[in-house]
C-alpha cells in the first residue's frame, strides 16, 4: 500500500506524518522540528533556507524510522495568505441577442476581472501577483431582473456577481521554494482551514453552525458552517508568539527561553534574562503577565467570528497549540455569550480518525487534515508552464485548461475576446441609450504548437502562444439608427398603424436622419402635427371639398365635407394636435345632393303636388322647375359642378286638372266641386285636394 506524507510547515515548527488509508487514516510514523529561529512570522516564510532545513529534517526523521525514500509531500498554505473579493460585470449590447456559453464566460471573467482590481491598494500596488485558486457566481441578471442561468436566454445586457478567492504568488513561490531545497515534490497543496474544517465538521454536521478556531503561533485561522456549507473563512494575526513576545517583554528574556515558560507545567520556572540575572516565577504570576494579551486575542478572534457569522455561534471548536493557552475557553465563553459547555479543545486523539502511532493535542489536527486532504484529493498542486515565452506559475486542480491558466494568472478578458469598440451614449429627451462598439476578434491559441481553444487541457511544461484578439471598431451611430431604438409615437387610422413625423434637434438645433451623432450628445425628440396634416400626409385628403356651379348664370360655390372624422370616438371638426396611440375613424358621407345646396328658400315647398280626380290620384307639376346644363332634374339628384337654372311655376288651379283628364268633344260641364264644395276654374288647388267634375 502506497505511504501518503503530509507536512505541515507551520510558523513556530514543522510536523511531518506519514500514513496509510485503511478506512481511516493509519499513522505510520511522525516527526516534529521547531525552527531554531524566527524563519516564519504570522504563516508567511521569512526565511526560505532556514524553513527548507527543518522540512528536510523532518523528511530525513521520517525516512530513517521507516526506511523509505520520500519525494513528494502535500502540504497546506496559511489561511491568513487567503484574500476574497466580491467583483461584478455587465456586458451591453446594441439589439436583443441570445447569449451563449462564450458570452458567459466573457462575462465572468470581466467580474473576476474586477475582483481581481479591488487587490490593488497604495500598500499592495502589484495587484496581479496574485494566484486565482477559484471563484463563484452569487447571482446572474438579464437586463437587470435576476436569473438563475443565461445561457440560451435573449435580451441587450447581462451581469454577474463573483467571490473570488486568491492567493499571493510570493507565499506559494516560498512555500514551493521551500520545497525545493528540501528535495521535496508538493504532490498536493490545501489550505490550512480547509483541511482542518474536513476534518473536524465533515459535510454531514455542517448544518450546525459551527465555528472552527484554530489558535497556531503567528495566526488565529477561522472556518466557519451554516445551512451544509462552509459560510466563510477568516484570519487574525494574533495567537501565540504574542503571549510569547508579552513575556520576553515583561521578563526582559529572548524568544525561545518565553516559549519555554510558556509551555512549562512547573508550578516555577527558573530563567536567566538578557542581562544574566538568575530569576524564578511561579505559574500564578505568568498567568497575570499574560492575561491581557490573552484576553485581547480572544477578542479579535470573537469580533472575526461575529463579523463573518453576524451572531454568536452554535458551537465553537478550538484547535492549534495555541489554544491550550490558559482560560482560553472561558475568555471566549463571556465575549461570544456561548455556555463554555458549547465550546471544545479538540485534540486529534478525542477524534478517533486516526489509528497507528498515537498523536496527542490540538496541535496535531491540522497536520491529519492535510493528510485527509491528500487520501480525498481535495487541493490543487503548484506547476509552472510557459506564456509567450515567459514562466507562469499556476495551481491545477486535477484537470487544469487554458481558461484557468487565463483565470489564475490574471490575463484580462480582452486578451482572449478581442477589446469592443468604444461605445456611446447618447441622451434622448433625458433618457439614456447605450450603443455599444463592434465586438472584438477573438485571440489565437496555440499549445505546443497546435491550434488550441479555452477548453484544452495543459500540464506542467506545456508551452501557450496566446497572439492577443483585435479590437473592435468604435460605435459610429447617426439620427436614423437612433430611431431604430426608439419607439415612435404611433397613430392607428381605420385599424391601420402609423407612426407619427417628428422633429429631431441635436443640441437646440434641428437635424436630418442623416446626421451622425457623438458621444454624450443631447437629442431631442418632438412630435407636433395636427389632424389634417397627417391625414394628408399619408394620402387622405380629407378637408372640405369647393364646388363651383353657375345660378342663373350668376357664378358661386360651395365647400362641402365628404369625410366625417372622429378621434378617440368622438367627431371632431377642429385640426387639433395628434398625441401618442390616438385612434382616428374616417367614414365616407359622399356628395351633396342638389336640394342640399340650394335649400328649400331656393326650391319652394313643393316640386309636385297629388290630387284626387274623381277618385283618381292625380300628379301635378307645380313649384319650381331645376335645369341641370339644358336637362330638367329632381332636387335629390347627385349635386354636380356646372350650369343650373331654376325656373318659377304659378299656383295651379282647377283649370289645370284639364290638361290631365282626356275630354270628350261637344261636352259641357254639369258641375265642378273641390273638396265637396261648388268650385271654378280658377280655384287654387293643394296637394291632397280631391276634385269632382261631372259631365252633362
Amino acid at each position: 500500500m502506497r505511504e501518503l506524507v503530509g507536512i505541515d510547515v507551520g510558523t513556530r515548527s514543522v510536523k511531518g506524518l506519514v500514513g496509510v488509508y485503511e478506512d481511516k487514516i493509519r499513522v505510520l510514523d511522525f516527526s516534529f522540528r521547531e525552527h531554531p529561529v524566527r524563519a516564519m512570522l504570522d504563516g508567511q516564510i521569512h526565511n526560505v533556507p532556514q524553513v527548507s532545513k527543518s522540512i528536510k529534517l523532518v523528511k530525513e526523521e521520517l525516512e530513517k524510522k521507516l526506511k523509505i525514500k520520500i519525494t513528494e509531500s502535500a502540504t497546506a498554505v496559511a489561511g491568513r495568505v487567503l484574500i476574497t473579493k466580491k467583483g461584478r460585470a455587465q456586458l451591453d449590447f446594441p439589439t436583443f441577442t441570445i447569449f451563449t456559453q462564450s458570452h458567459i464566460n466573457n462575462l465572468e471573467w470581466n467580474a473576476l476581472y474586477t475582483a481581481r482590481g479591488l487587490l490593488r491598494s497604495k500598500e499592495n500596488p502589484e495587484f496581479w501577483d496574485y494566484i486565482c485558486v477559484g471563484y463563484t457566481v452569487t447571482r446572474y441578471l438579464l437586463d437587470g431582473i435576476p436569473i438563475d442561468s443565461l445561457v440560451g436566454q435573449r435580451g441587450k445586457s447581462i451581469s454577474c456577481e463573483v467571490i473570488a478567492t486568491f492567493l499571493p504568488r510570493v507565499v506559494i513561490d516560498a512555500i514551493v521554494s521551500a520545497f525545493d531545497f528540501a528535495e521535496l515534490k508538493i504532490s498536493l497543496m490545501t489550505l490550512e482551514p480547509i483541511a482542518a474544517m474536513d476534518l473536524v465538521v465533515p459535510p454531514d454536521l455542517r448544518k450546525l453552525n459551527i465555528a472552527l478556531v484554530d489558535i497556531g503561533a503567528g495566526t488565529s485561522d477561522i472556518a466557519i458552517s451554516k445551512d451544509g456549507s462552509i459560510l466563510g473563512y477568516g484570519m487574525v494575526p494574533f495567537a501565540g508568539d504574542e503571549v510569547t513576545e508579552t513575556l520576553m517583554r515583561t521578563l526582559l528574556i529572548d524568544f525561545s527561553t518565553a516559549e519555554g515558560i510558556k509551555k512549562s507545567s512547573k508550578e516555577e520556572v527558573s530563567f536567566k534574562d538578557i542581562l544574566g540575572n538568575i530569576k524564578s516565577i511561579n505559574r500564578e504570576e505568568m498567568l497575570d503577565i499574560i492575561s491581557p494579551t490573552v484576553e485581547s486575542i480572544v477578542l479579535k478572534i470573537s469580533e472575526k467570528i461575529l463579523e463573518i457569522n453576524e451572531k454568536p455561534p452554535d458551537v465553537l471548536i478550538c484547535i492549534g497549540g495555541g489554544s491550550l493557552t490558559p482560560n482560553i475557553r472561558d475568555l471566549l465563553s463571556r465575549i461570544l455569550g456561548i455556555p463554555i459547555e458549547r465550546i471544545a479543545i479538540q485534540s486529534i486523539d478525542s477524534l478517533k480518525l486516526v489509528s497507528g502511532k498515537r498523536l496527542k493535542g490540538p496541535e496535531w489536527i491540522t497536520p491529519v487534515g492535510i493528510l485527509n486532504s491528500y487520501i480525498n484529493n481535495k487541493g490543487f498542486v503548484p506547476i509552472e508552464v510557459w506564456v509567450n515565452g515567459e514562466r507562469v506559475r499556476l495551481l491545477d486542480t486535477g484537470i487544469v485548461t487554458v481558461s484557468d491558466l487565463i483565470v489564475s494568472s490574471g490575463f484580462s478578458p480582452w486578451l482572449i475576446y478581442g477589446e469592443p469598440g468604444k461605445g456611446m451614449t447618447i441622451e434622448v429627451n433625458g433618457n439614456i441609450k447605450v450603443f455599444s462598439g463592434e465586438r472584438g476578434k477573438p485571440a489565437k491559441i496555440i499549445v505546443n504548437g497546435e491550434l488550441a481553444n479555452l477548453d484544452t487541457r495543459i500540464k506542467a511544461g506545456d508551452e501557450i502562444e496566446i497572439i492577443p484578439g483585435e479590437r473592435g471598431l468604435d460605435a459610429v451611430v447617426s439620427v436614423e439608427d437612433l430611431f431604430n431604438t426608439l419607439d415612435i409615437p404611433r397613430v392607428r387610422v381605420n385599424d391601420k398603424e402609423y407612426e407619427l413625423p417628428v422633429k429631431v434637434f441635436l443640441d437646440g438645433k434641428p437635424v436630418e436622419g442623416s446626421t451622425l451623432l457623438y458621444d454624450r450628445a443631447k437629442v431631442q425628440i418632438e412630435s407636433n402635427v395636427s389632424l389634417y396634416e397627417f391625414l394628408d400626409s399619408i394620402g387622405l385628403d380629407v378637408n372640405p371639398k369647393v364646388l363651383h356651379y353657375t345660378l342663373n348664370g350668376s357664378k358661386s360655390s360651395i365647400k362641402w365635407n365628404l369625410y366625417q372624422v372622429y378621434l378617440n370616438g368622438k367627431l371632431v371638426e377642429n385640426n387639433i394636435p395628434l398625441k401618442d396611440r390616438d385612434i382616428i375613424e374616417i367614414r365616407y358621407i359622399g356628395p351633396p345632393k342638389v336640394e342640399d345646396v340650394f335649400g328649400k328658400d331656393i326650391l319652394g315647398d313643393n316640386y309636385t303636388l297629388k290630387v284626387k280626380v274623381n277618385g283618381s290620384e292625380l300628379s301635378i307639376k307645380c313649384g319650381k322647375t331645376i335645369i341641370f346644363n339644358g336637362e330638367e332634374i329632381s332636387p335629390n339628384s347627385t349635386f354636380l359642378e356646372g350650369d343650373y337654372e331654376i325656373r318659377s311655376s304659378y299656383q295651379p288651379i282647377v283649370a289645370d286638372v284639364l290638361n290631365y283628364i282626356p275630354i270628350e268633344k261637344d261636352i259641357q260641364f254639369l258641375e265642378m266641386r273641390l273638396n265637396g264644395n261648388p268650385t271654378s276654374f280658377s280655384s287654387p288647388i293643394r296637394d291632397g285636394d280631391e276634385i269632382e267634375i261631372r259631365w252633362r
